[in-house]
């Protein structure tokens, strides 16, 4: 979600006379770091699920829903292996890379998917025909993009950006496999700047900020 939230950014550093950096990671990654520093104003996951399970920990103050998230699988443009389903990762001549379930949002929501397509069975034999774990969604774009595999699960999103829609082709899922994910921004209880972030946050959710988020491929 860097891409729309960085020209946010441009417009609230210009509206307040301000200076907003973006880290961008797995959503596990960010979250395990600003609970170590205790720095930093807002926190967006690739899921809501990273919100209500982290929770209990009180770092995450008011947020707000600000577009969604949906999975698909990811082939190379003109899909030239001709893919049609998930058996495809269980395929040994298919070279497929799979997101770590422990790391990034899209390797959780790929676990859930393949346990709805069938079972622990299918997930463990899809993950050990995966030739590469990565651990967000640039990895597993950067290779489709170089050609060092077929294969992919990530969110659909990013399928439609310049610098992916080349290269990269989507093969929808259904949406009870893959529904939509909320995104949810929240305020961090040690923000040292609350005003200037809830001002970031009423931005992204107003018919403004929503034109950003459309921009993107992250509609309500």
């Amino acid at each position: 979600m860097v891409k729309p939230m960085k020209e946010i950014a441009k417009i609230i550093e210009k509206k307040y006379d301000c200076i907003i950096k973006v880290s961008q990671g797995s959503s596990k990654d960010l979250y395990e770091s600003l609970k170590y520093s205790k720095k930093g104003d807002l926190y967006l996951p690739g899921s809501e699920s990273y919100r209500i399970n982290n929770l209990k920990d009180g770092y995450l103050l008011d947020a707000e829903e600000i577009g969604f998230n949906k999975a698909a699988i990811f082939v190379r443009k003109g899909n030239p292996l001709n893919i049609k389903s998930l058996n495809s990762f269980i395929n040994k001549d298919i070279k497929t890379i799979l997101c770590n379930p422990e790391a990034g949002s899209i390797g959780r929501e790929t676990k859930k998917i393949f346990l709805k397509y069938k079972d622990e069975s299918f997930l463990n034999k899809a993950y050990d025909n995966s030739i590469f774990i990565g651990t967000d969604s640039r990895n597993l774009n950067r290779a489709l993009i170089e050609e060092d595999v077929d294969l992919t699960i990530n969110w659909r999103a990013s399928a439609y950006w310049d610098e992916n829609s080349k290269y990269i082709d989507v093969v929808p899922l259904p949406d009870n496999l893959a529904p939509r994910k909320k995104l949810v921004i929240s305020l961090l209880s040690f923000s040292e700047n609350k005003e200037i972030a809830k001002a970031f946050i009423k931005f992204s959710s107003s018919k403004e900020g929503q034109k950003v988020m459309k921009k993107y491929g992250f509609v309500r």
